[in-house]
């Protein structure tokens, strides 16, 4: 199904909320194209996120994020767009996202995410003595930020990547340009 947007489709949500699969299933059902935001970052840098952490540190990992985000949402294209995790911290990114992108924020119980991650050594701030609590300190700090800058929320508590999809895709779908 072809489908015509007039911005973006931006996912937002904490890391391992789904942002990533679901964003490539969107991509292909809209026949639109698909970038992953840190997959974009790592492209510029040249090295893994998390060997930029280590060397650099958060802040200027969050600096190079804003400009890759902003040159993406700038392009004439429109795509579905799977940010990071982080991405609403910085206001000029929610402004940019706002303006440019529907988004939707894909809701998902640290508890569930930290079960789905439990093995997981690719994401910097989940590589902590205690992922679950880490989950749930960004939880708190993010969750008014994902609501903030959101036009849907979906939750996905219990269901299969495939399902959240369905539901990103129904509330995209019915709601008029």
């Amino acid at each position: 199904m072809t489908q015509v947007f007039e911005k973006h489709i931006s996912l937002v949500g904490l890391p391992g909320s789904g942002k990533t699969t679901i964003g490539r299933y969107l991509a292909r059902r809209w026949s639109m194209g698909y970038v992953d935001v840190d997959v974009a970052i790592e492209e510029q840098i040249g090295c893994a996120i998390r060997d930029f952490f280590a060397t650099e540190g958060e802040e200027r990992f969050r600096e190079v994020e804003a400009e890759v985000l902003a040159r993406l949402l700038a392009r004439p294209e429109k795509t579905v767009v799977a940010t990071g995790g982080g991405a609403v911290l910085k206001p000029a990114n929610r402004e940019q996202l706002r303006a440019h992108s529907t988004v939707v924020y894909l809701s998902a119980s640290p508890h569930e995410i930290a079960r789905r991650l439990q093995r997981d050594t690719q994401r910097p701030l989940l590589q902590v003595g205690n992922p679950l609590q880490r989950l749930l300190d960004l939880h708190v700090q993010r969750d008014p930020l994902y609501r903030e800058v959101a036009d849907f929320v979906v939750a996905g508590n219990g269901l299969s990547a495939t399902q959240v999809a369905q539901r990103v895709a129904m509330q995209v779908e019915l709601t008029p340009p």
